[in-house]
């Protein structure tokens, strides 16, 4: 994301999503955005960082942690990666992270791991649910009575309901 060229052109930074993106645990980067338009010193992506920081009071962990996402999500070479990130830099979460190369704490890092797999396990449960029946009346055709054992129908739980049932809530 470029908040300086989004200011520029469409979105405040008090609007622009970055930080909540960031907080909530999407994997997110700076970067530049036709840096000749909407920079003004020789270091773009610094000017980027010095938003993050001054505007958005993003602590030096976080700067560290956008920084990583950048590398990890570039299209470098593995050897690159390597250098700047260590030689487990494709491993998720903690495992992953050399904290002399990228000063990303280890605790930071497990935590978005667990909240990631804690969310895929969420959504596992939800896709695996069996469809829930409730009675309803089903039209009878022509000439036909209406029996006890047509007043069923199949339909979908809430998403509310899955949520809950996921978090393990008792109804």
């Amino acid at each position: 994301m470029s908040p300086l060229s989004n200011n520029a052109l469409f979105l405040t930074y008090e609007r622009n999503p970055l930080p909540d993106f960031f907080k909530t645990g999407l994997n997110v980067s700076l970067s530049t955005d036709d840096p000749l338009q909407f920079h003004f010193t020789k270091e773009p992506l610094l000017e980027e960082y010095s938003v993050a920081a001054h505007i958005y009071k993003f602590p030096q962990s976080s700067l560290a942690e956008l920084a990583r996402n950048s590398v990890r999500q570039s299209g470098f070479e593995m050897e690159i990666k390597c250098h700047w990130l260590g030689s487990n830099w494709y491993l998720p979460g903690a495992a992953g992270n050399d904290i002399n190369k990228t000063n990303v704490p280890n605790t930071r890092l497990a935590y978005r791991h667990s909240t990631l797999l804690g969310e895929l396990e969420m959504i596992r449960e939800a896709s695996s649910m069996k469809q829930e029946s409730v009675p309803t009346v089903k039209e009878p055709e022509k000439g036909e009575e209406q029996s006890e054992s047509a007043r069923e129908v199949h339909i979908q739980p809430t998403p509310d309901a899955i949520a809950a049932k996921a978090m393990g809530a008792r109804f």
